[in-house]
This record gives C-alpha cells, sequence and structure tokens, in this order.
C-alpha cells in the first residue's frame, strides 16, 4: 500500500490550486472523505445534505455519511448551489491533470494516481490516531481486513524502526 506523507500531499494540493480550483476541490475531497475517483466524479448536489457528505461507495463498499470538513465547507456548498455533478471531467482527465500536479510537485511517478488520495487518507488517519474500527467506518469497508492494510508499515518505516531497535543509525 503506497500513500503520501502529509508534506506530499500538501504540496500536490498547492499545485492542484495553482493550475485548476476544479481539480483542487477534486482531490481535497477525494482526500478528505477518502473517494475513490469514480465516487469523487460522480458526486453532485445530491451527495450534500444537512452539511454532510454521503456517498454510497463503490466495489460493494457501504454508504458513508461524513460531515464536511472547515477545509471543504465553502467549496462543497457552492459546488452543490450549482446543481448537477461537481465535475465535467472523465476519470482519465483527472488521472492525467494529477500525475502532471505529482510531477511538479516532486512527488515520485508511482504514487501519481488518483486512488492514491483513499490510501493517504486511511494511512494518515491510523497514523494519526484512527482505531481500525473508526477506518472500517470512514471508509466505508464492510471487511474490517480490508482496513488493516492502513496499519502495515511503509518500508522506509520499517527500516527507521528496525535501524532504531537495534541501536544503528540508518543512514538513508
Amino acid at each position: 500500500m503506497k500513500s503520501l506523507s502529509r508534506q506530499q500531499l500538501d504540496s500536490l494540493l498547492q499545485v492542484a490550486r495553482k493550475h485548476s480550483e476544479a481539480d483542487y476541490a477534486a482531490m481535497l475531497i477525494g482526500f478528505n472523505h477518502a473517494l475513490r475517483v469514480s465516487e469523487i466524479l460522480a458526486l453532485s448536489h445530491e451527495n450534500v445534505q444537512d452539511g454532510h457528505l454521503c456517498v454510497q461507495r463503490l466495489k460493494g463498499s457501504n454508504k458513508t455519511t461524513q460531515p464536511l470538513l472547515a477545509s471543504e465547507k465553502a467549496i462543497v456548498e457552492t459546488l452543490a448551489a450549482k446543481g448537477g455533478r461537481f465535475f465535467s471531467i472523465c476519470r482519465k482527465t483527472l488521472w492525467m491533470h494529477m500525475k502532471a500536479y505529482a510531477a511538479e510537485a516532486g512527488i515520485p511517478e508511482f504514487l501519481a494516481h488518483p486512488h492514491v488520495l483513499k490510501h493517504t487518507s486511511g494511512r494518515l488517519g491510523f497514523k494519526g490516531g484512527m482505531s481500525i474500527p473508526d477506518l472500517v467506518s470512514y471508509l466505508g469497508h464492510k471487511n474490517p481486513a480490508n482496513s488493516l492494510i492502513y496499519a502495515q508499515s511503509e518500508e522506509s518505516e520499517a527500516a527507521k524502526a528496525f535501524a532504531a531497535a537495534v541501536g544503528q543509525i540508518n543512514y538513508s
């Protein structure tokens, strides 16, 4: 499971915002609610109810109803007020834009795809103190085992932990 660091995510969002408010909004909402690209692009005014984003997750996952976060509230309410779908691009276009923004932000190419936003939500949520049951609910997983992936260390984290455990300096 590959995810962005908080610094990489912030850089990506900053570059996206510089180029396109719509792409920035799509990526921010995608991260904030751990959405798949198809779920992001299907969002419409109907998904916004009483300050919450309600999404029927794809791939057999559960429906989630999550409060709008301060960082997105005004953006989502503006998009919802227009009516219709929030974003008028296809998944390939968002993928290509994200790839370009990631390159400009200095993010490795293997992390330059929209699904990394969902993985980043899960990983940063877990590292930030969310329990596995909380992740299961927030991510809309039916099977709790699907959320356990976010508890796994990245290779670089494991290497640093090992070096610290055996009292050696990690030079990378």
